[in-house]
């Protein structure tokens, strides 16, 4: 069978003893290696604020593993975390994401031919006109034009 990679994390009653976190991840570790499988990583998280209340705990003891199993041993260990009286929650989650390569994207260089012509639907950028300025001071101000003179003459 393929091992496929997996994440699994489980919480543990804030108030159980070093000795019943350490028989869970002995459990965990052996379901594991009886599957000929491996633990490709744990981290032991420690006592944590949980964000709402799970059984009426506030806190919780989390537990991280990344494991290298089938499909067949990852239902045993939810089975047995389900079991299990110091586990109040735990997740498992298949790990879709390591295997992956990032993808790079080439740096595009600019030549001295590129950017001449439009393409249809692209937007260039408007140049200001550079006639006048924007705000132009009182020294620099037009004058006012004077008022045109009419002159009227009267036939007597």
């Amino acid at each position: 069978m393929s091992h496929l990679k997996y994440d699994v994390i489980y919480i543990l009653n804030p108030n159980a003893t070093t000795e019943e976190a350490a028989a869970v991840s002995a459990k965990v570790e052996q379901i594991v290696a009886d599957a000929k499988g491996t633990v490709l990583k744990k981290d032991d998280w420690g006592k944590r604020r949980l964000a709402y209340l799970v059984e009426k705990y506030r806190d919780g003891h989390f537990v991280f593993y990344h494991l290298s199993i089938d499909t067949v041993t990852i239902a045993e260990i939810t089975r047995n975390l389900r079991l299990m009286e110091q586990v109040i929650k735990f997740s498992v989650v298949k790990d879709t994401i390591s295997h992956l390569k990032a993808k790079v994207k080439p740096v595009r260089v600019k030549t001295g031919t590129e950017g001449t012509t439009a393409r249809p639907g692209s937007v260039r950028p408007m140049s200001r006109p550079t006639e006048a300025p924007v705000n132009p001071s009182p020294a620099q101000a037009p004058a006012p034009a004077a008022a045109p003179t009419t002159t009227t003459t009267t036939q007597a």
